[in-house]
């Protein structure tokens, strides 16, 4: 081996160089050392606290993210399967794993579950944006009412008297409105003006064509199913 003092040859069985260097202990085993990385078993560790904490303080959504924990174990484990040698925590990368499953499949089942919810509130948030134009339309018909004792005949005649167009529905389709005369109108009479008592408006609904089940009705501030409406007479005072 070589002096540390002077860097010249010398046997290993000998006390002191030729340089007066003494050895104070044995040589230091030039075998190298195998240290075993724990970095992808910690990682998965930390990204699923990290998902955990923020999908419960901040967003649900973030639980998708779930996926990376999963990915990131499942590496952590074939490496140190693989490679035990250089790469340890295969245990936690297990565990991590295991936990990571069972979450996503407990997560998967309740948002599974939660769709029909999900769906009819979506629902309800598209029937609500439209009855909310039909008040809005309904309240500019009672005001025009209280000063010209009737609603408008048709669309054409509300766009000239109320001074604007009827809105759209929640699926950009126009709204629908037409007058109707009281049970008190005589089909018989001719050229003689009969007060429009009642009025009717409609959405067409998400499948965009009207009479069908889906649409939404109101008639002098009242709103119907579509079946409802087909058993009222249309003369039939609704107040």
């Amino acid at each position: 081996m070589l002096c540390p003092c002077c860097g010249i040859t010398i046997l290993s069985s000998v006390n002191q160089c030729e340089c007066g260097a003494r050895f104070v202990g044995k040589p230091l085993d030039e075998t190298p050392i195998n240290v075993q990385r724990l970095g992808p078993a910690l990682t998965a560790v930390a990204l699923l606290l990290l998902v955990v904490t923020v999908g419960i303080g901040i967003t649900k959504w973030l639980a998708f993210a779930g996926l990376l924990v999963i990915w990131a174990a499942w590496r952590a484990v074939r490496l140190a399967r693989r490679d035990p040698k250089w790469y340890g925590g295969y245990k936690t990368a297990a565990t991590t794993l295991v936990i990571s499953l069972t979450a996503s499949a407990a997560l998967a089942a309740y948002g599974i579950s939660r769709i029909p919810q999900a769906w009819d509130n979506y629902w309800l948030r598209q029937r609500a944006f439209t009855q909310s134009e039909m008040h809005r339309v309904a309240n500019l018909l009672e005001e025009y009412k209280r000063v010209n004792e009737g609603y408008p005949k048709d669309a054409q005649e509300y766009k000239k008297v109320i001074g604007e167009s009827l809105p759209a529905d929640y699926w950009d389709s126009g709204l629908k409105y037409q007058g109707y005369a009281g049970a008190l109108a005589d089909r018989s009479v001719r050229n003689i003006r009969v007060p429009i008592d009642n009025f009717e408006l409609r959405s067409a609904g998400p499948d965009g064509i009207l009479d069908t089940e889906d649409d939404i009705i109101m008639r002098d501030g009242i709103f119907f199913t579509d079946a409802e409406i087909k058993k009222q007479p249309i003369t039939q005072h609704l107040r």
